[in-house]
């Protein structure tokens, strides 16, 4: 994929018939547009668990210098993260986000180009490391503005993924669950988040589910996500 050279561009695509609008916010690199958009997976090829509407929406650009996130180490809700990680810096980044029939469930796909294949692979070594620096569990309690308080639990784990693998590379994971049993409780901080990150030539590409709400990411969901990261990869090298 030719590099961003500017900033951030984002632009509305229908994937299904490659009808784009574009509403850019600065300059950015047509080439590496068209690469990206034509590159990752068009809303029919989605397994059923995340079926979409035709259409998505892409952004492109480079992050000046700094990387797209990794994880975070379970902690309260308010904010106060003990870790948290980034990507290495990449040359460029581009993302995409689907128009879901199941609301419940989102679906994004995000790629960090690097210089070369050399510091790629360099990136991706450290990933897994940083990975395991998240994993844990904190149980704390927030209060709704009514003063009432509702007990939740975070745990993040990590590990490798074997169905996703590219040039005898394994693939890796986190998964973030911040979750809570108790009948009654607000959704808006609770979600189940499950992302796979996969090394591809110079490329990581980061396939990312999320409920957004109480309800957690199914197994059926989990495996329809390692098709989808198993067919970026056929897609972005083709």
């Amino acid at each position: 994929m030719k590099r961003v050279s500017a900033g951030l561009a984002v632009s509305a695509l229908a994937l299904g018939s490659m009808a784009v609008t574009t509403s850019v916010a600065q300059a950015y690199d047509k080439a590496a547009f068209g690469f990206a958009a034509s590159h990752f997976l068009n809303a029919k090829d989605l397994p059923k668990e995340f079926a979409s509407k035709p259409g998505a929406t892409i952004a492109i650009g480079d992050l000046v210098g700094q990387g797209s996130f990794l994880c975070a180490s379970p902690g309260p809700v308010d904010g106060s993260i003990p870790n948290s990680f980034n990507l290495a810096p990449s040359v460029l980044n581009a993302n995409v986000s689907y128009n879901e029939i199941n609301k419940n469930v989102d679906l994004y796909i995000n790629v960090d180009q690097y210089r070369s294949n050399t510091a790629a692979e360099k990136a991706f070594a450290k990933v897994g490391k940083d990975l395991k620096k998240c994993d844990g569990s904190y149980s704390g309690t927030s209060t709704d503005g009514n003063g009432t308080s509702f007990p939740y639990t975070t745990a993040v784990t990590s590990g490798k993924t074997p169905a996703v693998t590219v040039a005898g590379v394994e693939s890796v994971y986190t998964n973030q669950n911040v979750n809570n049993a108790a009948v009654g409780n607000p959704d808006s901080y609770l979600s189940d988040t499950f992302t796979i990150f996969t090394l591809l030539n110079d490329v990581i590409i980061s396939t990312q589910a999320s409920t957004q709400t109480a309800v957690d990411l199914t197994p059926a969901q989990k495996k329809a996500l390692e098709q989808v990261a198993n067919r970026m990869v056929t897609t972005w090298a083709s």
